[in-house]
């Protein structure tokens, strides 16, 4: 029978059944994602919700079955079972991570100027297949080729709905990995080995990401400095390159070149009064070793307001900026501030050194008197 113009719609759901024996057993009910039920107007567009929940499964056995109906049917209206309950079951691995298949390998440029390496893994315990992307500063696990699009599925539009792990080699550790580790230690191969024999550039990543295969073609002491410090290291054509003057001269007397532009980092929140005159002492002790010293917090209150929240990110910007211009970053003080952590982590991202300055190195040591740094300029 023709729908006449005045019918609303058919609204489609999907009702998740929990297995009778597994760790949800005695729930049912409409699927939720984020707090909100799930609804359809299309039985395909549902289908292919039900297909992606599948694939996000690393157990053998999946915590629900799914069922898709045009709603609310025979089921119960009041029931809900949500996406995120389903997979904090289905995302507990109970296969042997080692035993897998790489079936694919493909390396290029995925049409935003990143150079991605991809590897398609079988996994014969799940009889089931995952994409590992990866690239210069993370790797992703997908149930589908959401970076090439091979599978034809237009998971790109759907890359959240078939993301299953997504890690940041700065952010994360390889313990973060799990089960998936071997085969992503074998995408972060295939991509380092494509990069440098594709580029005049080494390929940079941080050392406890280095996967095994270049560790033993190295200098093991250098790997295990690099890991200690969160440095990163550099692999060209050769293997790894060990160029770096923190390591090289890590047993001679720290020295400061003259002119050492240093980016001077300390506390603020909290008794801003006592920071800031600390800041100005660390300015003073730079000064005092030769170095031209740097401190955002000093100079950006002098316009901005810090306790306006847009200002204050405006102040965070600019001061990530300069820190991309300075010779060295400095951690000044015994206390790492949110704000200092930040700052090293973008330091050690782009290969700025950075050096740790004590409280009692810097209120220790005679240095420019306090009246030199409030001199005119105009």
């Amino acid at each position: 029978m023709k729908q006449s113009r005045s019918d609303p719609p058919a609204i489609y759901a999907i009702w998740a059944e929990a297995r009778p024996d597994g760790p949800l057993q005695g729930r049912s009910g409409f699927l939720s994602e984020d707090g909100h039920r799930l609804f359809f107007t299309s039985d395909t567009e549902m289908d292919q919700k039900i297909r992606d929940l599948r694939g996000l499964c690393l157990n053998r056995t999946p915590a629900v079955t799914y069922h898709g109906v045009a709603y609310p049917g025979d089921y119960d209206i009041s029931a809900d079972i949500s996406t995120e309950q389903i997979k904090a079951c289905d995302l507990r691995p109970d296969f042997d991570p080692k035993r897998y298949e790489i079936t694919q390998r493909i390396y290029g440029n995925t049409g935003g100027g990143c150079m991605v390496g991809t590897l398609a893994v079988r996994y014969p315990e799940l009889d089931k297949a995952l994409w590992i992307h990866c690239n210069d500063e993370g790797v992703s696990v997908s149930s589908a080729d959401f970076v090439w699009n091979e599978d034809h599925s237009g998971s790109w539009a759907r890359s959240e709905d078939v993301s299953l792990l997504e890690l940041d080699f700065w952010e994360h550790s390889p313990k973060d990995a799990g089960a998936l580790f071997p085969a992503i230690q074998d995408a972060v191969t295939y991509t380092i080995q494509q990069a440098v024999q594709n580029s005049d550039r080494p390929f940079r990543i941080p050392a406890k990401w280095l996967p095994e295969a270049f560790c033993q073609a190295t200098d093991a002491e250098y790997i295990k400095w690099a890991v200690e410090v969160e440095h990163a290291v550099e692999v060209g054509k050769e293997g790894v390159i060990i160029n770096d003057p923190k390591y090289l001269f890590r047993n001679a007397p720290q020295t400061i070149a003259p002119g050492t532009i240093a980016y001077i980092a300390s506390p603020l929140s909290g008794n801003i009064d006592e920071n800031l005159q600390f800041a100005r002492k660390a300015c003073g002790y730079a000064a005092s070793q030769g170095a031209v010293p740097y401190a955002p917090h000093l100079l950006f209150p002098q316009f901005l307001d810090d306790s306006d929240l847009e200002q204050r990110d405006v102040g965070i910007r600019m001061g990530l900026q300069m820190l991309r211009r300075c010779d060295e970053l400095w951690l000044c003080g015994d206390v790492i501030s949110n704000g200092m952590a930040e700052e090293e982590k973008l330091a050690r991202r782009l290969g700025v050194p950075v050096r740790t300055v004590s409280a009692q190195e810097i209120l220790s040591t005679e240095h420019i008197p306090e009246e030199g740094m409030e001199m005119s300029m105009g």
